[in-house]
């Protein structure tokens, strides 16, 4: 559980890094195309250990900011083409998607988590992973189904009902 958080506390640090983009009101999206996908981690999906192997993601951001301070920040990372193999060799299409959402409110000043150790403080944020691992037979190998929330009032839930985790 312990490694999960870390892995998805750094997973959203590398989302946010990547949409560092200058806090103007109503800025346009931002496009970053054909990341190479074998920078992510990889997957543990029961006795087998998935490494992300080729492919690339599109990384598109959101952000803007009110005159009173308020900020907000959207994102979305799409899979293209990506490949992994497990332990023994055999190789997996990975398809789906990732979403996430913060906001700070400047006049309340409430803080559940920052934009990196220098970044801005967000009041509340959530995190939504949704990939599956396509065997050979195009049969659905595992999926890693995610869902992170922390509210400003200080709720904080996750929910993990795939069958694969952060490795």
């Amino acid at each position: 559980m312990r490694s999960r958080v870390a892995t998805l506390t750094a997973m959203t640090a590398l989302a946010l890094a990547l949409s560092a983009s200058p806090a103007l009101a109503g800025t346009p999206a931002e496009h970053q195309l054909a990341i190479p996908a074998n920078t992510m981690p990889a997957f543990a999906c029961g006795a087998r250990t998935l490494k992300i192997m080729s492919g690339t993601y599109d990384y598109v951001t959101r952000s803007s900011e009110t005159t009173s301070g308020n900020w907000s920040m959207t994102g979305t990372i799409t899979l293209n083409q990506v490949r992994a193999a497990d332990q023994h060799h055999n190789v997996y299409r990975v398809v789906g998607s990732a979403h996430f959402g913060f906001t700070y409110n400047a006049q309340t000043g409430v803080v559940t988590g920052y934009d990196g150790p220098d970044g801005p403080a967000f009041s509340e944020g959530v995190t939504t992973f949704k990939f599956h691992f396509l065997g050979q037979d195009g049969g659905i190998a595992g999926s890693l189904n995610f869902i992170q929330h922390g509210s400003p009032n200080g709720s904080y839930f996750e929910l993990s009902p795939g069958s694969c985790t952060w490795a």
